[in-house]
């Protein structure tokens, strides 16, 4: 049963809180019985007890409620089951170092598993690509940054209040001056590959191995560019998502979608707790990604992402199968 609230004085009429407390438990399936007698235990008297048990029970509201509650309780316990038998696994975020499309589709797509692929991008000309190249092939490009991050605990829910315009060389000259900070960084929200003027970056990638679709590019391909430090607090995306590290290495924490905790104080997709600072009450992946190397983080999957040192990525949504989830909000509901 859920927790009592404080007691009322016998005799008093049944405050609010106490008959939402009677209708939360009866909703959660505790017999009429059992919450009858929580009540007398806590001084109120049986005839009152039975009363209004008997009202929540004979009323037409909590006739829908009981129906919406028995489909939730039904829905948790598939949930449960399915984390218990993802416990199991001895290697929860499978590694390997190639894939083919079938595969990759049939085990991890289709099953919303993640997967990291050791170099994955190894032979694309892209892996071959410094701060430097960004200078000099596209310094003049006028690009959006996110940037005033540190003085605002939303800055990722806010990204559009914090985007401001730069050059693609100021950028670059930014984060070769800079240590460490997660005050300005180009991210997917900026949409800079939608821009015309880095069309050359498609030159630079291998999208024929049958897992991304190569005429998906434009709209569906995000270029992340930052120093040390820059970090995208806990999240959910509401897509699947092959995350491409092209240089600097990258902490992930993952989180599985049936981790129903961190949907408390959600706010969208965004967790209201930080993994680097709170206890989470959630089972955590942690995944570190190097140059080359690819992670797919299937749509649900909660992740925040740390850069450990200066970092260029790629994230792709293009794939060959459907991957349209925007309706994927339950933190909203």
């Amino acid at each position: 049963m859920a927790k009592k609230r404080k007691a009322r004085a016998a005799g008093a009429v049944l405050s609010f809180e106490w008959r939402r407390w009677a209708a939360d438990n009866l909703l959660r399936g505790a017999s009429p019985e059992k919450v009858r007698a929580a009540l007398e235990a806590e001084g109120v008297p049986p005839k009152e007890a039975r009363s209004r048990v008997d009202a929540i029970l004979a009323s037409p509201v909590f006739a829908a409620a009981a129906a919406h509650a028995r489909e939730a309780r039904r829905l948790g316990q598939v949930v449960k089951m399915q984390a218990r038998a993802r416990d199991t696994a001895e290697q929860p975020i499978a590694r390997v170092e190639a894939i083919d499309a079938g595969t990759f589709y049939e085990r991890f797509y289709a099953t919303g598993s993640p997967l990291l692929v050791e170099g994955y991008a190894r032979d694309w000309p892209a892996a071959a690509w410094t701060l430097e190249t960004f200078r000099t092939r596209w310094g003049d490009a006028e690009v959006r940054i996110t940037e005033g991050r540190e003085a605002d605990p939303y800055y990722d829910m806010r990204s559009a209040e914090h985007t401001r315009t730069s050059t693609m060389r100021a950028l670059v000259d930014r984060i070769e001056a800079t240590d460490a900070s997660n005050d300005f960084y180009m991210v997917a929200n900026n949409k800079n590959l939608d821009d015309p003027a880095l069309a050359g970056v498609r030159d630079d990638l291998r999208l024929d191995d049958g897992i991304l679709d190569p005429t998906r590019f434009r709209g569906c391909t995000a270029l992340w560019l930052g120093p040390a430090g820059t970090v995208t607090p806990l999240h959910h995306d509401t897509s699947n998502i092959l995350f491409v590290q092209l240089r600097g290495r990258k902490r992930f924490r993952l989180f599985a979608p049936w981790e129903t905790s961190l949907f408390e104080g959600a706010t969208a997709m965004y967790a209201a707790v930080d993994p680097e600072r709170d206890q989470v009450n959630a089972r955590e992946h942690v995944v570190e990604l190097g140059p080359g190397d690819a992670l797919f983080l299937p749509v649900g999957w909660w992740h925040h992402v740390r850069a450990l040192e200066a970092s260029i990525s790629l994230a792709f949504v293009g794939f060959h199968r459907d991957n349209e989830f925007d309706w994927y909000r339950p933190g909203s509901v």
